[in-house]
């Protein structure tokens, strides 16, 4: 394969990313203002823009899942198991990693960690399904168009370099999350919408939720975070036999 070739293939999955990462974007912002514990407009995720990396990985699975022409049969447990697996991998980074939670399913039946439980699997699934006969057939003639008139590569990459200072200033956020968890006795993790309704109810930005929050102070909002959050309740969501065990 030729380099011109090679980067022709990297601009058409980028393409994919974060048109993944856009939509994956206003399903959260939608769904947690109307379905989630939120009940209120939250940027969702991890980041501070308008992406989020876990449906924008999603959405290449997706597409290269939608790629043979599999039975129907086959491509429901393949969207459901190769889905959820993602969504695991990306919560079990940030929670034993950053010790940062960004998503809970503590309180539906035969969950994991919190990261994952059937319910939301059977959400992936018909999200998988959609994406197979409405959203697939667009994206291909979007790449096309796209190989078509490269100029159009200039936006991709805007969001690309756009997208990747969000990463930088999110996991610079993230280490100073994980430095103060590590520095209590504890060693909780931080549930990441809570603190940001927490910013929020602080007068804090809808995008950017943490700017201004330097040094000491975002260290005293940890604090706060921290010790308005009972304790037992985050030991339940890592050990469910938590309860059990005091009784």
């Amino acid at each position: 394969m030729s380099i011109e070739n090679l980067s022709l293939y990297l601009l058409n999955f980028f393409l994919i990313f974060s048109s993944g990462t856009f939509a994956g974007w206003i399903i959260e912002v939608f769904w947690r203002r109307f379905f989630g514990k939120a009940k209120r407009w939250i940027n969702p995720g991890f980041l501070n823009g308008p992406w989020l990396p876990l449906y924008g990985f999603g959405c290449i699975f997706l597409y290269l899942l939608c790629l043979p022409q599999w039975p129907l049969y086959i491509k429901i447990p393949v969207f459901m198991i190769s889905l959820t697996i993602l969504e695991l991998i990306a919560g079990i980074i940030f929670l034993e990693h950053y010790k940062i939670r960004l998503w809970d399913y503590s309180h539906n039946k035969a969950n994991y960690k919190g990261l994952i439980c059937p319910l939301y699997s059977v959400f992936w699934t018909f999200l998988g399904l959609f994406f197979n006969y409405c959203i697939y057939p667009h994206l291909e003639n979007m790449i096309s168009v796209l190989n078509q008139h490269l100029q159009l590569s200039f936006f991709i990459g805007l969001y690309g370099g756009l997208f990747s200072a969000d990463v930088w200033l999110s996991f610079n956020i993230a280490g100073r999350i994980r430095k103060f968890v590590k520095e209590t006795e504890e060693k909780l993790p931080v549930d990441f919408e809570r603190l940001k309704l927490e910013l929020r109810h602080k007068k804090s930005h809808f995008f950017l939720p943490f700017h201004g929050e330097l040094g000491v102070t975002f260290k005293d909002k940890l604090k706060t975070h921290m010790t308005l959050f009972p304790k037992s309740k985050i030991l339940n969501h890592l050990n469910p036999d938590h309860n059990k065990n005091e009784g």
